[in-house]
């Protein structure tokens, strides 16, 4: 998975430091993050690249740091463009991607937190830790982390795949996921994901890992599960496009060096062979 990264180490306390010339920059539009064409791929800007540009530091993994610029963006010269940050998961450097998709996270944030939700003024960076924080009536937010439940469920030989209307792959299927409401636990999440999204029933929830998931803002928690009753799926057609049954021998091969949706297809492909 993208986070998945050992021996290297990510460093994600909070510094007031300096960047180096060699060190990651982050240029972030409030929609789209600045890449650098590298053939038919990508790169993450350096700071000596953008010398104009104040920033301030985010995060480092073995030493490699990554800033953001804070200043008024620059003049984009030829080679570089805006783009999704899902890029940052087709780099080939996996540590880019790690560091990268990191980095967006905390960047969109802060573009989402320039006024005070409670005041309306602007707020100011904490100096002591990750924050921003109004100076006029001390309003304070931190970096939003949302729960999201992910879960492979079985009938036997068939897994439930599905794909959401608004997933850029149209080739592939996935698993029943979706965001943690208030109120209720991660195991009552998955209940209410899968009958809301499919109309069926689960049962035997168990824990399969998590993973830090910068794309959404989210830590997603995955589950196996095992189908309760009646198969026929009930489709809500209005968060899927398709939502199947699929053998085990018609999975294909997914890449599990990205998500958790992966490892959890590849699992019940494999035969279970990954400890749940």
């Amino acid at each position: 998975m993208i986070h998945e990264i050992t021996p290297h180490k990510l460093d994600n306390e909070f510094k007031d430091i300096a960047p180096k010339p060699t060190d990651y920059l982050i240029i972030y539009n409030g929609e789209q993050t600045l890449f650098k064409k590298a053939g038919d791929n990508y790169e993450i800007p350096r700071v000596s690249e953008f010398p104009q540009c104040e920033c301030h530091y985010l995060i480092s993994i073995d030493g490699d740091a990554y800033f953001l610029c804070n200043s008024n963006l620059p003049e984009i010269p030829e080679g570089y463009e805006f783009r999704g940050n899902r890029t940052f998961r087709t780099l080939e450097n996996h540590l880019e991607r790690l560091g990268g998709a990191t980095s967006a996270h905390i960047a969109k944030w802060e573009s989402l937190n320039k006024f005070c939700g409670k005041c309306g003024h602007l707020m100011a960076r904490g100096i002591k830790e990750r924050s921003m924080i109004c100076p006029a009536c001390k309003n304070t937010v931190y970096p939003r982390i949302s729960p999201v439940v992910i879960v492979a469920v079985r009938n036997g030989n068939e897994l439930l795949m599905a794909r959401n209307l608004d997933n850029p792959d149209k080739t592939r299927l996935f698993l029943i996921s979706g965001f943690v409401e208030i109120g209720e636990s991660l195991e009552q999440a998955v209940k209410r994901e899968v009958l809301e999204e499919a109309g069926v029933r689960v049962k035997n929830i168990k824990y399969f890992g998590s993973q830090p998931w910068p794309f959404s803002e989210s830590l997603i928690s995955g589950y196996t599960a095992e189908l309760d009753g009646d198969p026929t799926i009930h489709m809500q057609e209005a968060e899927l496009a398709c939502a199947t049954w699929v053998k085990r021998e018609d999975i294909p091969e997914y890449d599990t060096s990205v998500s958790i949706s992966s490892c959890l297809i590849e699992n019940f492909r494999s035969g279970w062979t990954i400890k749940e």
